[in-house]
């Protein structure tokens, strides 16, 4: 196999160096426009891309600051209309917080000793109901003695009814002397 071997740039003659450099710049300058053409049309890829972000972006930071700057007028005004001495009552608000809270310390304290007055009251509830049946006892006995009272005055006024009756017998029955104690027994 014979081999072709490609002469030296030496041996070649001017005119041959002189297209050699020329087809070689040539293929530089295909390449190069090759490359020029994709990177305009990759960059008008992004510039469609790239410009309506950077105005919707732009749009929107616009009209976020726009919306701050409307929020922070109409908090100041509508600060002005609910209390024009608002910076005043804040102050008197912060010292009565203060107060507040030492109250809310002494309802702390006052709670903590809660527990113990519950159970001290439960103790005396417990010992008055144990009284209460101490009591309800003795109610019954009372109850009891009263009936008795009760049929005790019952035959009292039985008695006492059968005497004036054999009284004003008498005094019908024997006249005079006995008129004379109508004035103590009616």
């Amino acid at each position: 196999m014979a081999s072709k071997k490609e002469p030296a740039v030496e041996d070649m003659s001017s005119d041959e160096q002189e297209y050699l450099e020329r087809t070689a710049l040539l293929g530089l300058e295909y390449v190069l426009a090759d490359f020029a053409r994709e990177f305009q049309a990759a960059t008008r890829r992004w510039e469609k891309l790239v410009w309506p972000a950077m105005v919707i972006f732009s749009l929107l930071a616009i009209s976020g600051f726009w919306l701050i700057y409307s929020i922070t007028e109409d908090m100041h005004r509508m600060s002005t209309s609910m209390d024009p001495q608002m910076s005043e009552n804040l102050g008197s608000m912060s010292r009565n917080i203060e107060t507040l809270t030492s109250n809310i310390e002494n309802m702390d304290l006052n709670i903590s000793l809660l527990p113990d007055s519950i159970n001290e009251m439960s103790f005396h509830i417990a010992h008055m109901d144990g009284s209460m049946s101490a009591m309800q006892k003795d109610i019954s006995g009372m109850s009891y003695n009263i009936s008795n009272m009760n049929q005790s005055i019952n035959a009292m006024t039985y008695n006492t009814g059968a005497m004036s009756e054999d009284m004003n017998r008498l005094n019908r029955n024997i006249g005079k002397p006995m008129r004379f104690m109508n004035n103590f027994i009616p």
